[in-house]
């Protein structure tokens, strides 16, 4: 039975696409591997969210996630002042970026809207007419500098508002990753649509979706105990997709990547993007279980 690895890169500040994914790149051809990215085109910072949930904060209590990383230990004082005075464009920021990731092979997603944190706060209240304009503009903004539509769509921070598998089925998207979790191993149609995908990230810190290789850090895991705990998820799935962010994985933590595809090799996953998995995994016209007799070659490799 064929499986799939693959490492899954949100990129929603500016020191993902300006530092972390030129460095992921450049491992990404030491390796000969294909990542995929989902890139939000407009800005990191929501200062009217930021407030409102500061204000809200002493009445409220917090959800409990998995262990994560202050903002300065991922960005560094320097970028966390940054994005949170200058609050630049993430990937519309930097095209030259985006178009090196594309000539490589890789994929490039669609992360959200025009604002990061205002989809991850706001998004399920929003209209259905104010989800597509959002969703819209930004596929535009990318298609334009890439020159081809993305296929694969994620919401910031897992908001995944009831209406938006419809919407991303009319626009023209494959698939959607907003499913997260262990317990997520099977591409299927997504509820309320006819052929849209959606296609699971197995490989988190649980509760709350923390991105895998950051949540190893704040726990203070050494490089055995990260093999150690790799090894025992990826015997689990036949789909396993890694979630983290170029601005700590593509920074402080380029050998895990590393790492993470030689064990994935050397335990038989072909490691792909995650465009060519769901095509293996659901190949059009076909059910979710039926696997291919062989992945589609990239062009690329």
């Amino acid at each position: 039975m064929d499986r799939y690895f693959c490492f899954r890169f949100d990129v929603d500040t500016h020191r993902c696409v300006r530092q972390g994914v030129p460095n992921l790149l450049a491992l990404a051809a030491d390796l000969d591997a294909r990542f995929t990215f989902f890139v939000n085109m407009g800005r990191a910072v929501s200062r009217t969210h930021t407030l409102r949930r500061r204000i809200r904060r002493g009445g409220e209590r917090a959800e409990a996630t998995a262990a994560k990383l202050p903002a300065t230990a991922k960005l560094g004082v320097r970028d966390t002042l940054i994005a949170a005075i200058a609050n630049p464009r993430v990937g519309a920021g930097a095209p030259h970026v985006l178009q090196d990731a594309a000539e490589a092979g890789h994929e490039l997603g669609l992360h959200g809207g025009a604002n990061h944190a205002a989809w991850q706060a706001a998004a399920r209240t929003w209209s259905g007419d104010r989800l597509r304009a959002e969703i819209t503009a930004a596929r535009d903004s990318l298609e334009t500098i890439v020159g081809e539509r993305p296929d694969g769509f994620a919401s910031p921070g897992w908001t995944s508002p009831s209406p938006l598998p419809r919407i991303l089925e009319e626009l023209g998207f494959r698939y959607m990753a907003d499913d997260h979790g262990p317990n997520h191993d099977d591409v299927r149609i997504a509820d309320g649509t006819e052929r849209l995908l959606s296609v699971p990230t197995a490989i988190t810190a649980e509760p709350g979706g923390v991105a895998y290789l950051e949540n190893l850090a704040a726990r203070g895991l050494h490089r055995t105990a990260f093999h150690d705990d790799l090894r025992r998820r990826l015997a689990h799935h036949r789909l396993a997709v890694v979630y983290d962010h170029p601005y700590f994985a593509g920074v402080q933590a380029l050998e895990r990547v590393r790492d993470a595809v030689h064990i994935a090799r050397d335990l038989g996953f072909d490691v792909v993007r995650l465009d060519q998995a769901v095509s293996a995994l659901h190949p059009p016209g076909r059910g979710a279980d039926v696997p291919r007799e062989r992945l589609e070659q990239d062009p690329h490799k």
